[in-house]
């Protein structure tokens, strides 16, 4: 039986080397294994998740929503250009008094945009996961 032992092509050393790797790959799979019942760090990722697309996608409504006001003012002021005098003069009127109360409201809400945007992520993370839930 000895002789079996001083015959084995793997030293010591490579034993060793063998048994550090098997460690390396045994805690790697328990550490997958952890992050695989952790439900709580799960829900916690995918509500950052999602929060994190709902104001992306609430940035992206706001552009759009500027990019449309952009082009519904070059409509408007393209119509009044083409418009008889009487239509351009009654138009005038009409903008010296909204103008001012649209620009009250815009100052008003302004400082409020990031808050409304987080609010609205976080309604939506809300009915995601109340939808995700009721899937269940």
């Amino acid at each position: 039986m000895s002789e079996a032992i001083d015959h084995d092509p793997n030293g010591p050393e490579e034993i060793k080397a063998d048994i550090e790797r098997t460690r390396a790959e045994l805690a790697e799979t328990v550490d997958q294994l952890a992050d695989k019942v952790n439900v709580k760090a799960q829900a916690e990722a995918k509500a950052h998740s999602i929060a994190e697309t709902a104001t992306e996608k609430a940035h992206q409504a706001a552009a759009a929503a500027q990019s449309l006001a952009e082009t519904a003012a070059a409509r408007v002021a393209q119509a009044k250009a083409t418009a008889p005098e009487p239509v351009q003069h009654a138009l005038d009127a009409a903008g010296e008094k909204a103008g001012p109360v649209a620009q009250r409201v815009s100052q008003t809400t302004a400082p409020h945009r990031g808050k409304l945007i987080a609010g609205a992520a976080v309604v939506l993370v809300l009915l995601l996961w109340r939808r995700r839930r009721s899937a269940d």
